[in-house]
C-alpha cells in the first residue's frame, strides 16, 4: 500500500511543473506539497475537459467531436497553466543586475506577475461558465444568455466560479508556502548552477579540441599547398644566385 501511495505521489509531483529530479531530493513534506499541486493540475485538466466538451455539445451535437475538442482544449489550457505556474518562482539564475539571494522569500509583485495572475483568473472564469450551465441550467438552449443570467441572478453560479478559480489559484499559494518554508529553490538554484558550470566546462573542452583539430588541419592543408610553391621559389633563387656568381 505504501509503495502505491509513493508511486502516486511521485507521479503527481511530475505534474506539478517542477523538476522531479530536484523534488525527490527534498523531504517528504515538500514532496507532499508538490503532489498536491499536481493533484490540482489534474483537477484543472478535468474541469477544462468537461467544460469544453459540454460547450461543444451545444454547438455540434457530436459525441466524438465533443470528446476530441475537450481533450485538445484541456491539454492546451493545462499546459499553459503549468507554464504560467512554473514562471511564478523566485529568480534563481544570477545576472549582472540581480544576484539571487536565498533569504528573499517574498513574492515579487510586478506588472508581469500581475498579468500572469490575471490570465490564470481569466482562464478559470472561462472554464467555470459551461460548468455553471451544466450544473445549474442543464436544459439551456440559449447558452450565452443563460450564462449571463446565471451570473446576474444565481449566487450559486458565483460560488461555483469562485470554486473553480480557487482550484487555479491554490497551487500558486502552495508554491509560495514551499518557497517560504523550505530550501527547495535554494537547492534548485545550486543544482542548476552546477549543471550550467559542468556543461560550460564540457563545452570549453570540446571547443578547445575542435579548435585545435581545425587549426591543425588548416595548417597541414596550407603547408601542402605552399610546399610546391616554396620548392619552386627556392629553385628559382638558387638559379639566380648561380647566375650572379658567374
Amino acid at each position: 500500500m505504501k509503495s502505491i501511495v509513493r508511486k502516486l505521489r511521485n507521479r503527481l509531483c511530475v505534474y506539478s511543473g517542477e523538476d522531479y529530479a530536484i523534488i525527490r531530493e527534498c523531504d517528504v513534506k515538500i514532496q507532499f506539497k508538490f503532489s498536491l499541486i499536481g493533484l490540482f493540475v489534474l483537477a484543472i485538466l478535468i474541469c477544462c475537459f468537461l467544460s469544453a466538451m459540454y460547450f461543444t455539445e451545444h454547438l455540434f451535437h457530436n459525441e466524438l467531436l465533443d470528446v476530441g475538442v475537450g481533450l485538445v482544449w484541456g491539454y492546451i489550457v493545462t499546459n499553459l497553466y503549468v507554464l504560467l505556474l512554473y514562471t511564478i518562482t523566485p529568480v534563481i539564475i544570477p545576472t549582472r543586475k540581480l544576484i539571487y539571494s536565498p533569504k528573499k522569500q517574498e513574492l515579487d509583485f510586478n506588472v508581469s506577475l500581475i498579468l500572469r495572475l490575471m490570465l490564470i483568473v481569466l482562464l478559470a472564469i472561462i472554464t467555470a461558465q459551461p460548468l455553471n450551465i451544466y450544473l445549474l441550467a442543464p436544459n439551456s438552449l440559449a447558452f450565452a444568455h443563460d450564462m449571463k443570467m446565471l451570473l446576474s441572478s444565481n449566487p450559486l453560479a458565483w460560488l461555483l466560479t469562485l470554486f473553480v478559480t480557487s482550484i487555479f489559484l491554490i497551487p500558486i499559494y502552495l508554491k509560495y508556502i514551499i518557497r517560504k518554508n523550505s530550501n527547495f529553490y535554494e537547492k534548485k538554484a545550486y543544482i542548476e548552477k552546477r549543471i550550467v558550470e559542468e556543461e560550460y566546462i564540457k563545452l570549453r573542452i570540446n571547443y578547445k579540441q575542435t579548435l585545435e583539430h581545425n587549426i591543425s588541419n588548416y595548417n597541414r592543408n596550407t603547408w601542402n599547398v605552399l610546399e610546391p610553391l616554396l620548392q619552386q621559389l627556392k629553385k628559382h633563387v638558387d638559379e639566380l644566385l648561380i647566375t650572379e656568381s658567374l
